[in-house]
């Protein structure tokens, strides 16, 4: 089995979908990683122009892919983060360093 390795942020992958059983179904799939490093679906389409008859390639990402016994990334920005299941989030828990 293959190794499974941490992709690099804005990078992802797709290979031939050898599952394609219906003409929707995506020529290609895989997986993209966004900025922060949250992987998600990839689809990849082979597609003809109705207009000018040019082919070209649709890109489309799906919903985020979830590691079943893997913890979440802790979050972006550990200063302003806050558990918010215990408390309620009002006005008074925005940040104060606004420039204005």
């Amino acid at each position: 089995m293959a190794e499974q390795y941490a992709r690099k942020p804005g990078t992802g992958t797709a290979f031939i979908n050898e599952n394609k059983k219906e003409d929707w179904h995506a020529d290609f799939t895989g997986e993209f990683a966004d900025l922060n490093g949250d992987l998600y679906y990839l689809n990849v389409t082979k597609k003809i122009s109705g207009h000018s008859g040019t082919e070209y390639i649709s890109v489309s990402l799906g919903k985020p892919k979830v590691n079943k016994g893997v913890a979440p990334p802790p979050p972006l920005d550990p200063i302003h983060a806050k558990d918010m299941s215990t408390s309620e989030v009002g006005f008074d828990d925005l940040p104060d360093d606004l420039p204005f």
